[in-house]
């Protein structure tokens, strides 16, 4: 099946993507603002299949949660726990690495890791969170810490959000997961608080 783009302005960009050429930072803005998600979601999928053809590329990683503890009060959330709360926990250093130990197997690749915004800890808890894990799996990818987890970091810590990355990169990590940062808009948090709703009333 052809391109459908309705978009002309993403014409050229087309030709541009079906001619192999680079695109410019000009291109890459244009791409961002215009509203033809599924024209440029299209030719995005031109350039997969001529890289890749059919073929799907998977790693394996392990999803660590190293607290639960949350000050955020999400409608939709049956994650969190309150400081003391039955279930509470919070991981040091020895039951991160025990959690680790008992669930490796030498396929994986990398190390997901999300959990609450424990106001209990100080920021240096994350940053040692992926201190250890480095120093003990140096060869594993971290992916650690939503953009709702960066805010709340620099709430924290009294840093600014470029400072609180730095010093995450400082740390060990490799790169950030692509969710959550939505959830930073009281919008997407009424929404969700009443899907969970229509859910639970049926």
């Amino acid at each position: 099946m052809g391109t459908i783009i309705t978009d002309t302005k993403l014409e050229v960009i087309g030709e541009k993507v079906n001619n192999g050429i680079r695109l410019t930072i000009e291109d890459g803005l244009y791409l961002f603002e215009s509203p033809d998600l599924l024209g440029i979601a299209q030719l995005a999928n031109q350039v997969n299949q001529k890289k890749n053809g059919d073929n799907v590329y998977f790693i394996e990683n392990m999803y660590i949660n190293p607290t639960n503890v949350c000050e955020a009060n999400c409608g939709f959330c049956g994650f969190k726990r309150k400081p003391g709360d039955e279930g509470a926990y919070t991981m040091d250093s020895d039951a991160l690495l025990e959690y680790v130990e008992k669930r490796w197997n030498d396929n994986i690749r990398e190390f997901h890791i999300v959990g609450g915004h424990n106001h209990e800890v100080p920021f240096d808890y994350y940053l040692n969170t992926i201190r250890t894990l480095k120093k003990h799996y140096p060869n594993v990818t971290v992916k650690a810490y939503t953009g709702a987890e960066i805010e709340f970091f620099s709430r924290i810590s009294g840093l600014t959000m470029k400072e609180v990355l730095e010093e995450l990169i400082k740390a060990g990590l490799d790169t950030l997961p692509g969710g959550g940062a939505e959830i930073l808009t009281e919008r997407y948090r009424l929404k969700m608080s009443l899907i969970k709703r229509l859910l639970i009333n049926g």
